[in-house]
């Protein structure tokens, strides 16, 4: 379970694309299901090129969505 105002953090591979939510309506979260359909919003789209673990923001404050950049301990 991950608190809304800690990032969470997602395992990537190498050559794997995943695709995460950014309208908040998914069921599977952090990643896209569909559910952005007639939003108007699109999932943001990652390939990794090498192992990654991305920290994903959940405080709404990062200036570099959806990426965590360490504004929720401000």
């Amino acid at each position: 379970m991950y608190s809304k105002g800690q990032p969470m953090v997602v395992d990537v591979l190498a050559g794997d694309t995943v695709y995460i939510c950014r309208c908040g309506q998914t069921k599977t979260a952090p990643y896209c299901d569909g559910s952005h359909k007639g939003t108007g919003k699109e999932p943001f789209e990652y390939t990794a090129k090498i192992n990654v673990q991305l920290y994903l923001c959940r405080c709404g404050k990062s200036g570099n969505i959806p990426f965590c950049d360490g504004s929720h301990k401000i």
